[in-house]
């Protein structure tokens, strides 16, 4: 059976690329558009300004969640 999801606007979108360091603007910025349900819990991690390890972990996440959206090389493109 097929669903429908649709994208639900990110509430505190400007709030977060208003103080965020540029990794995670970058990373925000490559999300948009993606309408998976992990989208939204990945934007609540980025909200919280992740350093170092939670970081790197946050962006294999972001690759991964934009692979299975929009494919393999759509992921990288959006990630460079």
């Amino acid at each position: 059976m097929l669903q429908r999801v649709h994208c639900l606007p990110i509430g505190c979108s400007d709030e977060l690329l208003a103080f965020a360091s540029p990794e995670v603007i970058r990373l925000v910025n490559a999300l948009e558009g993606c309408c998976h349900p992990k989208r939204e819990r990945l934007l609540a991690r980025l909200a919280l300004d992740p350093r170092d390890e939670e970081l790197a972990k946050a962006r294999y996440d972001v690759l991964e969640l934009l692979t299975l959206s929009f494919g393999p090389a759509e992921a990288r493109r959006r990630l460079q």
